[in-house]
C-alpha cells in the first residue's frame, strides 16, 4: 500500500508540475508574441521616420540649390552693375 501511495503522490506532483510549466509556457509565448508585435510596430515607425528624414533631406537639398542659384544670379547682377 505504501508503494501505491508513493506512486499517487508522484503522479500528483508530476501533474502539478505539468500544469505550472504549461502556464509558464503560455505566459512566455504571450510575452514573445507581444515582443514580436512591438518589434513590428517599431520597425514600421522606423521606416516611416526614415521616409520623413529622406523627404526633409530632399527638401533641404532643393532649397540649397535654389539659394545657390539666387546667390549666383545676385552675384552676376552685382558684377555686371559695378564692374562693367
Amino acid at each position: 500500500m505504501d508503494k501505491l501511495n508513493e506512486l499517487e503522490v508522484l503522479v500528483d506532483r508530476v501533474l502539478q508540475d505539468y500544469k505550472r510549466l504549461k502556464e509558464e509556457n503560455e505566459q512566455l509565448w504571450n510575452q514573445m508574441n507581444e515582443a514580436l508585435s512591438r518589434i513590428e510596430r517599431l520597425d514600421k515607425e522606423k521606416r516611416e521616420l526614415e521616409t520623413l528624414v529622406e523627404n526633409y533631406r530632399n527638401s533641404l537639398t532643393s532649397l540649397v540649390e535654389r539659394l545657390q542659384k539666387i546667390i549666383g544670379v545676385t552675384e552676376n547682377a552685382y558684377e555686371e552693375k559695378y564692374h562693367n
